[in-house]
Protein backbone atom coordinates (compact mmCIF):
# COMPACT_ATOMS: atom_id res chain seq x y z
CA UNK A 1 0.00 0.00 0.00
CA UNK A 2 3.17 2.32 1.14
CA UNK A 3 4.41 1.51 -2.72
CA UNK A 4 1.31 2.57 -4.65
CA UNK A 5 0.97 5.27 -2.94
CA UNK A 6 4.43 6.44 -3.43
CA UNK A 7 4.26 5.69 -7.55
CA UNK A 8 1.29 8.37 -7.01
CA UNK A 9 3.30 10.74 -5.33
CA UNK A 10 5.98 10.65 -8.06
CA UNK A 11 3.57 10.54 -11.12
CA UNK A 12 1.95 13.98 -9.25
CA UNK A 13 5.44 15.61 -8.97
CA UNK A 14 6.24 14.47 -12.73
CA UNK A 15 2.93 16.41 -14.01
CA UNK A 16 3.56 19.05 -11.94
CA UNK A 17 7.41 19.43 -13.39
CA UNK A 18 5.76 18.62 -17.12
CA UNK A 19 3.51 21.44 -17.12
CA UNK A 20 5.67 23.74 -14.74
CA UNK A 21 8.12 23.47 -18.19
CA UNK A 22 5.06 23.64 -20.63
CA UNK A 23 4.82 26.93 -22.56
CA UNK A 24 2.14 29.32 -21.40
CA UNK A 25 1.43 30.83 -24.67
CA UNK A 26 1.02 29.22 -27.96
CA UNK A 27 2.59 30.38 -31.46
CA UNK A 28 -0.84 32.10 -32.58
CA UNK A 29 -0.95 33.76 -29.25
CA UNK A 30 2.60 35.17 -29.85
CA UNK A 31 1.62 36.65 -33.26
CA UNK A 32 -1.18 38.99 -31.79
CA UNK A 33 0.58 40.13 -28.59
CA UNK A 34 3.40 41.45 -30.88
CA UNK A 35 0.89 42.76 -33.26
CA UNK A 36 -1.08 44.91 -30.75
CA UNK A 37 2.38 45.89 -28.89
CA UNK A 38 3.17 47.89 -31.99
CA UNK A 39 0.18 48.73 -33.08
CA UNK A 40 -0.92 50.44 -29.62
CA UNK A 41 2.87 51.92 -28.86
CA UNK A 42 1.97 51.09 -25.50
CA UNK A 43 3.21 47.30 -24.20
CA UNK A 44 7.38 48.06 -23.65
CA UNK A 45 6.74 44.29 -21.77
CA UNK A 46 6.14 42.77 -24.80
CA UNK A 47 10.48 42.95 -24.40
CA UNK A 48 12.73 40.85 -22.34
CA UNK A 49 14.90 42.86 -20.25
CA UNK A 50 17.50 41.29 -21.21
CA UNK A 51 16.67 41.74 -25.14
CA UNK A 52 19.68 41.58 -27.57
CA UNK A 53 19.60 43.70 -30.42
CA UNK A 54 21.77 43.18 -33.42
CA UNK A 55 24.62 45.58 -33.70
CA UNK A 56 23.20 47.06 -37.53
CA UNK A 57 19.73 47.51 -35.84
CA UNK A 58 21.42 48.86 -32.80
CA UNK A 59 23.44 51.42 -35.51
CA UNK A 60 20.20 51.97 -37.29
CA UNK A 61 18.17 53.36 -34.20
CA UNK A 62 21.22 55.37 -32.33
CA UNK A 63 21.08 52.97 -29.02
CA UNK A 64 23.92 53.10 -27.08
CA UNK A 65 24.95 49.89 -25.52
CA UNK A 66 23.95 50.80 -22.35
CA UNK A 67 20.09 51.21 -23.34
CA UNK A 68 17.40 49.13 -21.83
CA UNK A 69 14.11 47.36 -22.92
CA UNK A 70 11.89 50.32 -22.87
CA UNK A 71 14.42 52.75 -24.87
CA UNK A 72 14.51 50.26 -27.83
CA UNK A 73 10.69 49.51 -27.59
CA UNK A 74 10.02 53.42 -28.35
CA UNK A 75 12.44 53.07 -30.58
CA UNK A 76 11.12 50.65 -32.87
CA UNK A 77 7.49 52.28 -31.60
CA UNK A 78 8.85 55.69 -33.65
CA UNK A 79 9.49 53.52 -36.83
CA UNK A 80 5.88 51.71 -37.03
CA UNK A 81 3.50 54.10 -35.32
CA UNK A 82 0.63 55.04 -37.53
CA UNK A 83 1.92 52.30 -40.44
CA UNK A 84 0.37 48.95 -41.41
CA UNK A 85 1.88 46.12 -40.23
CA UNK A 86 2.24 42.59 -40.64
CA UNK A 87 3.66 39.61 -38.14
CA UNK A 88 4.64 36.27 -39.88
CA UNK A 89 7.05 33.60 -39.44
CA UNK A 90 10.42 34.34 -40.42
CA UNK A 91 11.49 33.09 -43.48
CA UNK A 92 15.12 30.91 -44.16
CA UNK A 93 16.73 33.99 -45.97
CA UNK A 94 15.65 36.11 -43.30
CA UNK A 95 16.62 34.08 -40.79
CA UNK A 96 20.42 33.46 -42.37
CA UNK A 97 20.57 37.28 -43.17
CA UNK A 98 20.06 38.01 -38.82
CA UNK A 99 22.19 35.06 -38.33
CA UNK A 100 18.94 34.13 -36.00
CA UNK A 101 18.86 30.21 -34.54
CA UNK A 102 15.56 28.70 -34.14
CA UNK A 103 15.65 27.11 -30.90
CA UNK A 104 12.49 24.77 -29.35
CA UNK A 105 9.87 26.93 -27.85
CA UNK A 106 11.45 30.27 -29.30
CA UNK A 107 9.58 30.79 -32.57
CA UNK A 108 11.06 33.20 -34.74
CA UNK A 109 8.57 35.92 -36.27
CA UNK A 110 9.11 38.56 -39.06
CA UNK A 111 7.51 42.21 -38.20
CA UNK A 112 6.66 44.16 -41.81
CA UNK A 113 6.23 47.59 -41.26
CA UNK A 114 6.41 49.59 -44.63
CA UNK A 115 9.39 49.05 -46.53
CA UNK A 116 11.27 47.38 -43.28
CA UNK A 117 11.18 43.84 -41.83
CA UNK A 118 12.26 43.05 -38.36
CA UNK A 119 13.28 39.60 -37.14
CA UNK A 120 12.18 38.94 -33.11
CA UNK A 121 12.57 35.79 -31.66
CA UNK A 122 9.79 35.17 -29.01
CA UNK A 123 10.07 33.16 -25.56
CA UNK A 124 6.71 31.37 -25.38
CA UNK A 125 7.62 30.48 -21.59
CA UNK A 126 8.08 33.87 -20.85
CA UNK A 127 6.23 35.34 -23.07
CA UNK A 128 8.42 38.17 -24.10
CA UNK A 129 10.96 38.60 -27.00
CA UNK A 130 14.34 37.99 -26.31
CA UNK A 131 15.95 38.37 -29.68
CA UNK A 132 15.84 41.74 -32.10
CA UNK A 133 17.63 41.95 -35.61
CA UNK A 134 17.10 43.84 -38.38
CA UNK A 135 16.08 41.97 -41.96
CA UNK A 136 15.31 44.66 -44.27
CA UNK A 137 16.53 44.32 -47.83
CA UNK A 138 18.70 46.99 -48.98
CA UNK A 139 17.85 49.45 -51.64
CA UNK A 140 19.70 49.21 -54.87
CA UNK A 141 20.72 53.08 -55.62
CA UNK A 142 20.90 53.76 -58.93
CA UNK A 143 22.65 56.33 -60.68
CA UNK A 144 19.95 59.03 -62.16
CA UNK A 145 20.09 58.78 -66.59
CA UNK A 146 21.72 62.13 -67.61
CA UNK A 147 19.41 63.21 -71.02
CA UNK A 148 21.55 64.47 -73.47
CA UNK A 149 21.14 68.42 -73.78
CA UNK A 150 19.84 69.04 -77.31
CA UNK A 151 21.62 70.21 -79.96
CA UNK A 152 22.11 74.22 -79.85
CA UNK A 153 22.01 76.11 -83.29
CA UNK A 154 25.16 77.75 -83.98
CA UNK A 155 25.19 80.93 -84.54
CA UNK A 156 27.37 83.31 -87.05
CA UNK A 157 29.21 84.86 -83.60
CA UNK A 158 32.16 86.02 -85.85
CA UNK A 159 29.54 88.17 -88.35
CA UNK A 160 27.89 89.56 -85.42
CA UNK A 161 30.38 90.78 -83.52
CA UNK A 162 32.27 92.47 -86.66
CA UNK A 163 29.33 93.65 -88.12
CA UNK A 164 28.79 97.33 -87.17
CA UNK A 165 25.03 99.11 -86.75
CA UNK A 166 24.46 100.83 -89.92
CA UNK A 167 24.68 104.81 -89.52
CA UNK A 168 21.76 106.67 -90.34
CA UNK A 169 22.28 108.61 -93.48
CA UNK A 170 22.00 112.27 -93.10
CA UNK A 171 19.22 113.87 -95.09
CA UNK A 172 20.26 116.94 -97.11
CA UNK A 173 20.37 120.07 -96.34
CA UNK A 174 17.23 121.97 -97.29
CA UNK A 175 17.12 125.36 -98.49
CA UNK A 176 15.90 127.88 -96.66
CA UNK A 177 12.57 129.18 -97.20
CA UNK A 178 12.61 132.69 -99.40
CA UNK A 179 10.73 135.62 -97.58
CA UNK A 180 7.44 136.47 -99.10
CA UNK A 181 7.55 139.28 -101.43
CA UNK A 182 11.35 138.54 -101.91
CA UNK A 183 12.31 139.69 -105.63
CA UNK A 184 13.55 137.49 -108.22
CA UNK A 185 17.50 137.38 -108.40
CA UNK A 186 18.28 139.18 -111.38
CA UNK A 187 19.77 137.33 -114.46
CA UNK A 188 23.90 137.52 -115.16
CA UNK A 189 25.01 140.07 -117.74
CA UNK A 190 24.67 138.62 -121.47
CA UNK A 191 21.94 136.01 -120.54
CA UNK A 192 19.28 135.37 -122.76
CA UNK A 193 15.96 135.94 -120.96
CA UNK A 194 12.74 133.53 -122.31
CA UNK A 195 9.69 134.79 -121.68
CA UNK A 196 6.74 131.79 -121.36
CA UNK A 197 3.62 133.60 -122.14
CA UNK A 198 0.81 131.92 -120.86
CA UNK A 199 -1.74 130.04 -123.28
CA UNK A 200 -5.27 128.85 -123.11
CA UNK A 201 -5.94 125.05 -122.55
CA UNK A 202 -7.05 123.69 -125.68
CA UNK A 203 -10.37 121.11 -125.66
CA UNK A 204 -10.97 118.52 -127.96
CA UNK A 205 -14.73 118.08 -128.52
CA UNK A 206 -15.50 114.80 -128.40
CA UNK A 207 -17.05 113.04 -131.83
CA UNK A 208 -20.42 112.88 -131.85
CA UNK A 209 -22.26 109.49 -131.98
CA UNK A 210 -23.20 107.78 -135.43
CA UNK A 211 -26.50 108.19 -136.00
CA UNK A 212 -29.01 104.99 -135.78
CA UNK A 213 -30.95 104.25 -138.88
CA UNK A 214 -34.67 103.72 -137.76
CA UNK A 215 -37.72 101.57 -139.64
CA UNK A 216 -39.50 103.59 -142.06
CA UNK A 217 -42.58 103.76 -139.67
CA UNK A 218 -40.56 104.95 -137.14
CA UNK A 219 -38.61 106.60 -139.37
CA UNK A 220 -41.71 108.82 -140.02
CA UNK A 221 -43.06 109.29 -136.65
CA UNK A 222 -40.03 110.74 -135.50
CA UNK A 223 -40.25 113.23 -138.71
CA UNK A 224 -43.89 113.81 -137.26
CA UNK A 225 -45.57 112.02 -140.49
CA UNK A 226 -48.24 109.74 -139.26
CA UNK A 227 -47.65 105.94 -140.41
CA UNK A 228 -49.49 104.48 -143.67
CA UNK A 229 -52.70 102.56 -142.65
CA UNK A 230 -52.47 99.18 -142.63
CA UNK A 231 -53.31 97.37 -145.31
CA UNK A 232 -56.66 95.31 -145.75
CA UNK A 233 -57.44 92.24 -148.12
CA UNK A 234 -58.81 93.53 -151.71
CA UNK A 235 -59.23 90.74 -153.96
CA UNK A 236 -58.50 86.81 -154.57
CA UNK A 237 -55.42 85.09 -153.34
CA UNK A 238 -53.17 84.97 -156.24
CA UNK A 239 -49.67 82.77 -155.78
CA UNK A 240 -47.32 84.85 -158.11
CA UNK A 241 -43.05 84.38 -157.94
CA UNK A 242 -42.55 88.05 -156.40
CA UNK A 243 -45.67 89.02 -154.40
CA UNK A 244 -46.50 92.43 -153.38
CA UNK A 245 -47.24 93.12 -149.57
CA UNK A 246 -50.61 93.36 -150.61
CA UNK A 247 -50.52 89.84 -152.71
CA UNK A 248 -49.52 88.45 -149.43
CA UNK A 249 -52.31 90.20 -147.68
CA UNK A 250 -54.84 89.00 -150.19
CA UNK A 251 -53.59 85.46 -149.35
CA UNK A 252 -53.73 85.86 -145.65
CA UNK A 253 -50.36 86.77 -144.53
CA UNK A 254 -49.79 89.32 -142.67
CA UNK A 255 -46.39 91.59 -143.90
CA UNK A 256 -43.44 92.81 -141.74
Amino acid sequence: MNLSRLCLFLAALATAAAWAQAPKTTESQARSYILSAFMTGAAPAVLSDDVKVAPPLRTRFTLTPEADSRTVYFALVRVTAGKSLTVRPAKIDELERTQTQVEAGRPVFALDVSDSTFVLQYDLARDAITTLADATQPVAVTSPVSTPEPAQPIVAQAATATAEPEKPVAEPAKPAAEPAGAAAPEPLPGARVQVVEPREPRFIKPAAPPALSLPEPLQQTARGQPPAPPLKPNGACVVKPVMSDQDLVNCGARPR
